[in-house]
């Protein structure tokens, strides 16, 4: 098997170690297991003010790297730019006819010319290296020129199209493809259309009096663009060779599948999988006809389209029978315009050896000891979210206040530690959702804390141990609350469930985890704060271990990633 996979996020990666982060779970971690396992091609892009990029103070790009060897030489070839780095790392240099000088690429383009003193080369996501790789800069669709090399390397920004591909190759026969593009079209791609329509449309979150508005068939063109840039570099890595599988991921890349099949003569097949909920079909007709329907239409270009859960695969199921004249729909799938897409359920997995991992490392242990410092000795209610609209903190804040209103003594007894991310890009709502979050949180320890003893903190762990963080906390927690108003899978669910020792998981039944962990769970419908409070309650007040925690920790380490694959590629049902 070959796999060819498309992401909007990239990943970040080790030179000598190959594709990070072994991390739980989540879409990049598990995408990097199957490549790290079976090798193949990995197309994907970052908005271009991502939280790694930076600029030079001439608007240059650049991406730093401190490889463990190689020779120092940077070819200019035919417009590539290939580099490697000297053992312990250090600065790269070009190789010109008339010596050796530093590089760079200016804003609008064109040839290398001297870089900034420190010479480096910065991309989104770049994980400092140990052994060179190979990265090799192609001007639109060209031929690699290939030379030993191991930085992220950035060209100039270029309409989609003629985009520079930054490749890179990496151990176990895994290759990237990063597309450079204008940060104009990624905007409109990404903030605009996936973001502030697709993001919110899928979560129930569109301010329907407002959106979709006038700016969006502009922005429209900026979505069809970047799908156009990433179905032409999939077209020239696909051989044709009946065991090809391309796996095409998320919403910033629905038109993928559409593309892709206009250019006929493909015998491998291919895959789509939403990781975000997919909304019923009243709701997702707020989308204008010439969106709605191309969707739909394009995912049916696929040969499977895949879901975390029945639910979410039931609306699209529904989406496509409403919308779609003339396509048959049954349990297993949709016939449309002569083909037929099968449609399944492939919730992710936890990657469990990487959770061992992580709750045994030095900075777990050292999080544990400041959380229990934080604590002094009461039990604990956990929460662990990145600050999404969706993710519905002011409602477990609220469901908290109210139980508190009605036993403040348990203030004493309980502390809730709520582990957040900001997001990495924030819109207006966001920020907005986080001065909300921390105003609830300090209006709290204002009527129910003590110096000293907070009854509510909010705690922003910095980025290198996150994790460590999220699962210190989850394995001390003795209640975990999940309530998200609607959730494609939720992986921190089954994270509490595989840490928690003793605790009570309280989870909304609108999480796609939901179906598959219901049985060993506390159900809480994420808009009702007095029942979530009651449900916390209830909660705090058992003091036995849950029914079946072992089971379903059993079942966790039973599923992997070449399962989950297996499933969207048929072989199991």
């Amino acid at each position: 098997m070959r796999l060819i996979v498309c992401s909007n996020s990239a990943p970040r990666w080790q030179d000598c170690a190959g594709l990070l982060p072994r991390s739980p779970g989540g879409l990049v971690p598990l995408l990097a297991t199957l490549l790290g396992e079976h090798g193949g091609d990995w197309v994907c892009t970052m908005p271009v003010n991502g939280p790694s990029r930076s600029s030079g103070g001439d608007g240059s790009l650049r991406a730093t790297r401190r490889p463990c060897g190689g020779t120092p030489s940077v070819a200019l070839d035919d417009g590539s730019v290939q580099a490697t780095w000297p053992p312990g790392g250090g600065t790269p240099s070009v190789a010109l006819s008339d010596g050796s000088v530093q590089a760079t690429w200016p804003p609008g383009g064109g040839t290398p010319v001297g870089a900034p003193g420190d010479g480096s080369v910065e991309g989104p996501s770049a994980m400092p290296g140990d052994s060179p790789g190979q990265a090799t800069l192609l001007p639109g669709d060209g031929t690699p020129s290939g030379a030993p090399g191991d930085g992220s390397v950035e060209g100039p920004s270029a309409v989609p199209g003629d985009s520079p591909v930054e490749v890179i190759r990496l151990p176990g026969d895994v290759t990237l493809h990063r597309l450079l593009l204008p940060r104009d079209v990624v905007d409109r791609h990404y903030e605009t259309v996936g973001v502030r329509l697709l993001l919110w449309l899928f979560h129930y979150l569109l301010d329907t009096s407002r959106q979709p508005d006038g700016r969006l068939a502009e922005a429209w063109s900026g979505y069809e663009a970047v799908n156009r840039a990433y179905a032409d570099r999939v077209a020239t890595l696909m051989t044709g060779s009946p065991d090809e599988f391309v796996l095409v991921n998320d919403h910033h890349l629905f038109l993928v599948p559409e593309m892709l099949a206009r250019r006929g003569g493909r015998r491998g097949r291919i895959a789509f999988f939403q990781g975000l909920p997919w909304c019923e079909p009243d709701y997702f007709g707020v989308l204008p006809a010439y969106i709605r329907d191309r969707i739909l239409a394009s995912l049916l270009c696929a040969d499977v389209v895949g879901f975390h859960c029945t639910r979410w695969a039931r609306a699209f199921l529904g989406c496509c029978a409403r919308y779609l004249p003339g396509c048959a729909v049954d349990d297993g799938g949709v016939t449309y315009d002569g083909r037929r897409t099968r449609v399944t359920v492939a919730p992710f997995p936890l990657d469990v050896a990487a959770v061992e991992r992580l709750r045994d490392e030095p900075a777990t242990a050292e999080w544990r000891g400041r959380l229990d410092r934080e604590g002094r000795g009461r039990r604990m209610i956990v929460r662990a979210d990145r600050i999404d609209l969706w993710k519905n903190l002011p409602r477990g804040f609220a469901a908290y206040r109210s139980l508190l209103e009605r036993e403040p003594g348990l203030a004493g007894e309980w502390w809730f530690c709520a582990v957040a991310t900001p997001p990495g890009r924030p819109t207006e709502r966001t920020l907005a959702l986080q001065r909300e979050c921390e105003g609830m949180v300090a209006d709290l320890n204002e009527r129910f804390g003590a110096p000293g003893r907070p009854a509510v903190s909010l705690i922003y762990p910095d980025l290198a141990t996150t994790r460590h963080c999220v699962v210190a906390a989850l394995s001390g927690a003795d209640v975990t609350v999940v309530n998200p108003t609607f959730d494609g899978m939720n992986l921190v669910a089954k994270e509490a469930l595989f840490l928690g020792e003793r605790a009570r998981l309280l989870l909304s039944v609108n999480a796609g985890a939901y179906e598959q962990l219901a049985g060993h769970v506390t159900p809480v419908h994420p808009f009702d704060v007095e029942a979530t409070a009651s449900a916390m309650l209830d909660a705090m007040a058992a003091d036995d271990v849950p029914a079946g925690r072992a089971a379903v920790r059993r079942s966790l380490r039973e599923q992997d990633a070449n399962s989950w694959l297996n499933r969207m590629m048929g072989a199991e049902s």
